[in-house]
């Protein structure tokens, strides 16, 4: 979460220190229509292209991604799980599912108590693991999206200006002058916005999805280790390369 809130500072700052080096005047670059464009523009334009459900994901996946909960150790969990299942049997497990945090880990548990068929244990968690996925990584798709249209409304932003400026071609050389530096406000709140926000919250989103992809192949594996009775060592090698 640190890294990812202090790079988007870092980049925007970037931006205005660069402004203040050029000696330009900062409020050149503050225009509230141009602004309003780029964000409404790109909002509703990406808003169209997705559903309703697959903003309200965006917004969940966003949130956990930048402010993630700390994670518990997935071997220590299921180091505890084989000791209970190899003194009790799998049906004791059933008493610790409602302490259990997570809700894929949960739902392996429940097949495995149930005395599932291993086989359909492992095909219904590599189906539910995919289909979690494919909706983290829409989330980062609906930023590349919006990434996609934002540079674009920039250039319709900046059209609108050039017309205006055209429009009064008479009104002397200063506000001519004036003029164009206004359109062209549009086209870098577009591009700015892309790149220091959209494609990199984006990147973000891609990363975390990966990562909690690798944490729910760790668990498939621990799930199946659990009931095929493996001892310790091995259920811990078969979590290893996803942990």
């Amino acid at each position: 979460m640190r890294s990812a809130i202090l790079g988007l500072i870092a980049a925007f700052a970037s931006v205005l220190l660069a402004i203040l080096l050029e000696e330009a005047h900062f409020l050149s670059f503050l225009k509230l229509s141009a602004l309003v464009l780029i964000l409404g523009g790109t909002a509703g334009a990406t808003f169209a292209s997705y559903t309703p459900e697959e903003f309200a994901n965006l917004i969940i996946h966003l949130r956990e991604s930048l402010f993630p909960k700390r994670e518990f150790s997935l071997s220590d969990v299921f180091l505890d799980f084989a000791e209970k299942a190899r003194k009790n049997g799998l049906l004791s497990l059933e008493d610790q599912l409602a302490a259990v945090p997570d809700a894929f880990l949960r739902k392996g548990i429940q097949l495995i108590v149930d005395g599932t068929d291993p086989r359909a244990v492992e095909e219904i968690l590599f189906e539910a693991a995919e289909g979690l996925e494919n909706k983290e990584t829409r989330s980062a798709k609906i930023l590349e999206t919006a990434g996609g249209f934002s540079p674009t409304i920039g250039i319709i932003g900046t059209v609108m200006g050039l017309v205006s400026v055209l429009e009064n071609l008479g009104a002397g050389t200063r506000a001519l002058g004036e003029g164009i530096a206004t359109a062209f406000i549009a086209t870098f709140y577009g591009i700015a916005f892309a790149n220091l926000a959209y494609f990199p919250l984006a990147n973000r989103l891609r990363t975390w999805a990966f990562s909690r992809d690798r944490r729910r192949q760790a668990i498939i594996r621990g799930i199946i280790s659990l009931q095929t009775g493996d001892n310790r060592r091995i259920l811990v090698e078969r979590m290893a390369p996803f942990l």
